[in-house]
């Protein structure tokens, strides 16, 4: 993750002395969410993961330098709701946790008609977890502390087409839940192994528009000759 960061900070590093002759704006975007953990599993049990759907609160808002007409460097800021399913032979359970997120990526394509594939990086602090338990009938809502991770970086690619609407994948680097984890059985409240390999895998569908965009323009040698022109008379 540090490659990447350091490489859209070299790419932003290089265009800087033309800065001003950049577009600069910032747009917005909602977003659905679907998350799963292909991986996880307790102790030497697998544990499924089926695919979960969120819609409610994912906005992000960014600062976007078109540092070409083919090449641009976003960053943002970001709240979702972020979370997974797991189901064993004796439970089925929901996590959910709040995440505010700062990504950094570079955009490819063509900046003027809006479309162009991304790339990047991000940390989220996640809060506000809970988790749901459904067993024999009954639903258990519960909030334990020190349930997940509250630092978690990841890495995304993703598609922004012209009309708004983007597409985008994303992979978390650490596990959503801490070692200290252990879930605990509602039924007699005795404690069951952590989870492994709780690293989520995320879709997003969302649409994204530019809140203004405009060019900034560099000043030309005929432009300062009329300025001192009219500075002397």
């Amino acid at each position: 993750m540090r490659n990447i960061i350091l490489a859209v900070f070299v790419v932003a590093l290089f265009f800087a002395p033309n800065i001003q002759a950049q577009k600069v704006y910032s747009s917005n975007q909602i977003k659905l969410i679907f998350s799963n953990a292909p991986g996880i599993s307790r102790g030497t049990e697998n544990i499924a993961s089926p695919m979960r759907f969120t819609a409610f609160f994912n906005y992000s808002t960014f600062l976007n330098v078109d540092l070409t007409k083919y090449l641009g460097v976003s960053i943002g800021l970001e709240i979702k709701n972020i979370g997974v399913i797991l189901k064993d032979s004796a439970f089925s359970t929901k996590h959910r946790a709040y995440a505010l997120g700062v990504p950094l990526y570079l955009r490819l394509g063509n900046m003027d008609k809006k479309w162009y594939f991304l790339a990047g990086a991000q940390y989220d602090y996640l809060f506000a977890y809970k988790e749901k338990v459904f067993v024999d009938d009954a639903k258990i809502k519960r909030h334990p502390y020190n349930s997940v991770r509250p630092f978690i970086p990841s890495v995304f690619i993703g598609f922004k087409a012209k009309s708004g609407a983007s597409v985008s994948v994303h992979y978390m680097l650490q596990n959503f839940f801490t070692d200290d984890y252990r879930f605990k059985d509602p039924r007699d409240n005795h404690e069951l192994p952590g989870y492994n390999n709780s690293q989520l895998l995320y879709f997003t569908i969302g649409f994204m528009g530019d809140v203004n965009r405009k060019k900034t323009k560099q000043s030309t040698p005929a432009d300062d000759k009329r300025e001192v022109y009219s500075r002397n008379h």
